[in-house]
């Protein structure tokens, strides 16, 4: 298999320890995704690394909803919306690898998730950076 592990960088750093931590173990989950294709090993690991990204996922939207709102960030409708659509969309790739719990099913969810999420960081996730800054600077309201 072709090791697509996504490689973190600074550009990546939103500058609030909170959120870079959330986003540093997503990568860290979709590379445990591309490891276990990479071995080759039992397919069976990807239920359980599976299970704690879309837990892990969940938590991290939530929380920065949570925060986003807490400074009245303007576009967070449209935030929070593409988080939706992305665990709608997620949940049915995810339906496709327990039904047919593939190679190809799988390498599918990680190409996804891994161009889904790098994108996520660097275009949505840094619209919101200066409307922090500007209220908090270097660091995220108490929930």
């Amino acid at each position: 298999m072709d090791a697509m592990t996504i490689e973190w960088q600074r550009g990546f750093e939103t500058g609030f320890p909170e959120i870079d931590d959330d986003h540093r173990r997503l990568v860290a989950l979709v590379n445990d995704l591309d490891r276990i294709l990479a071995a080759e090993s039992d397919l069976a690991g990807v239920g359980i690394v599976i299970d704690q990204l879309v837990a892990y996922a969940d938590y991290h939207f939530q929380r920065e909803e949570v925060m986003l709102k807490a400074v009245n960030y303007g576009d967070l409708d449209n935030h929070a919306e593409i988080h939706a659509r992305f665990g709608q969309f997620l949940g049915g790739m995810i339906g496709d690898c327990m039904v047919t719990p593939s190679v190809p099913t799988i390498q599918s969810l990680r190409d996804y998730l891994q161009v889904w999420l790098v994108e996520h960081i660097l275009v949505e996730d840094m619209k919101y950076v200066a409307a922090l800054r500007g209220v908090i600077p270097g660091r995220m309201p108490s929930s």
